[in-house]
């Protein structure tokens, strides 16, 4: 066998909270599929892979959980003695992987959701759509997602949608949803509960869109602004062309790193993220230098401005700040002035009082 068909998938960890890319099974060129053991699932055991350029495409293609991607790999010498012995059986490790047949497909069909009990919140789990949390730019794209994720995973029933969908809401949805209870109860139809939800989180201004186009980076990790500009912008339109969306994430970039990459080569986002990635060190190397700068900077600022002397003389305590701009300075320069104006105005009015005074010399 040149090749193996590997399954990636975003599965939770074991805390619960973050997430992991595991390899879940390995396919043969003939169409079997082995399945690999749940201790063995994640990508961090697969060294192998992990060092090759392709996994690092697969991270950048895969950002969400339970999103998952199915990627032939060519067989190296390495990878052909991890993965096939010498009768090109699939292995891993210490043992030969077992192979999924359609029976078991069907019998684990049969067990999760071929029932009237179906565990919706297993379901939930398994949908590939982010939790609601009312901060999304596009509602009506979103349940629009949830929709075909019940279809998916064959939940038909309007009152096993709306349970369903409580599932996937977080922070203060959850209180729209008690409210929907106590007003509509779970008998008034997936279309009422649509309808409202939809109405109460749709948004039609243009403030989430301003956002979205006008995201640039301003620090920190490149891929993590690329990621994440992108998330925003297919929030508010999943149909927006490929060019597009790389134009608008490559105009958030810093122009000494945009003018760096070669246009005509990226035609995916993927690869966009992939060539982005190769120039993190540079903008790190930046930030570092402007940090110093910036440290450099202050401290000669500190060493020129000392406590002010004046503010100590009249007990005001130490303030660091130029003399001359010292505000009780400036006080005390404007009543020196006003008793010298005063002083002046009134020795005026004596020499003149004196000169009308005195006796004039007659000639």
């Amino acid at each position: 066998m040149e090749k193996l068909r590997f399954t990636f998938a975003v599965l939770a960890a074991s805390d619960s909270k973050s997430n992991i890319i595991c390899i879940t099974s390995i396919e043969t060129p003939d169409g079997h599929v082995f399945d690999i053991p749940d201790d063995l699932k994640p990508a961090s055991k697969h060294t192998a892979i992990t060092t090759t350029d392709i996994f690092t495409k697969i991270k950048n293609s895969l950002k969400k959980r339970h999103q998952s991607r199915k990627i032939w790999i060519p067989l190296t010498q390495d990878l052909r003695t991890i993965y096939l012995d010498d009768g090109d059986n699939v292995q891993f490790g210490d043992q030969y992987l077992n192979e999924i047949t359609q029976e078991s497909k069907l019998s684990d069909n049969n067990t999760e959701i071929g029932n009237e009990n179906k565990n919706l919140g297993k379901l939930a789990e398994r949908f590939l759509l982010e939790k609601f949390s009312g901060k999304t730019s596009n509602v009506n794209q979103w349940i629009g997602e949830f929709e075909s994720e019940c279809l998916r995973f064959d939940i038909i029933k309007d009152a096993e949608k709306i349970e369903t969908l409580k599932h996937l809401l977080e922070c203060r949805c959850l209180d729209w949803y008690t409210s929907m209870l106590i007003k509509f109860s779970i008998n008034a139809g997936w279309d009422t509960w649509k309808t409202n939800f939809c109405e109460t989180y749709g948004n039609p201004g243009w403030s989430q869109i301003k956002y979205a186009f006008t995201f640039k980076f301003q620090g920190g990790s490149l891929l993590d602004y690329a990621t994440k500009k992108e998330r925003l912008l297919l929030e508010i339109n999943k149909e927006i062309d490929t060019q597009t969306l790389i134009n608008l994430i490559v105009m958030g970039l810093p122009d000494y790193i945009m003018f760096k990459m070669n246009r005509e080569s990226i035609t995916s986002t993927a690869n966009l993220f992939n060539e982005i990635g190769k120039h993190e060190q540079t903008v790190n190397k930046n930030n570092y230098n402007k940090f110093k700068r910036n440290i450099l900077e202050n401290k000669v600022k500190s060493d020129k401005i000392k406590p002010c002397k004046l503010c100590e003389k009249l007990n005001k305590g130490t303030r660091f700040h130029l003399e001359e701009k010292c505000w009780f300075k400036q006080q005390t320069d404007n009543h020196e002035n006003r008793r010298h104006y005063s002083k002046n105005v009134n020795n005026n009015i004596l020499d003149v009082e004196l000169n009308d005074n005195e006796p004039k010399n007659d000639y």
